[in-house]
């Protein structure tokens, strides 16, 4: 369930778990005074390779990449993608 943050201009800031589905708070449960919901970081991180790299490109595509990889270090290029940049 995901967890909002809400402001409250008596009490300050608190966090509220609620469904998607569910309306945004109006009141503060504490003093009854207006909340606003704030937008906040995620913690939410994408880390790695990512999917298309680790395994669901075609092997074609990852040669390209390896030889255009090759071609950035100085020892040449076989790949048509290549080419194109460097054109």
């Amino acid at each position: 369930m995901p967890t909002y943050e809400y402001s409250c201009t008596s009490c300050g800031t608190f966090d509220v778990e609620q469904r998607i589905t569910e309306p945004a708070l109006a009141t503060c449960d504490k003093c009854g005074g207006p909340v606003k919901r704030l937008i906040s970081r995620s913690s939410f991180a994408l880390r790695g390779g990512g999917w298309y790299t680790d395994g669901y490109s075609s092997k074609s595509s990852k040669a390209a990449g390896e030889s255009c990889a090759a071609a950035k270090s100085g020892e040449g290029c076989g790949g048509g993608a290549c080419k194109k940049a460097e054109a």
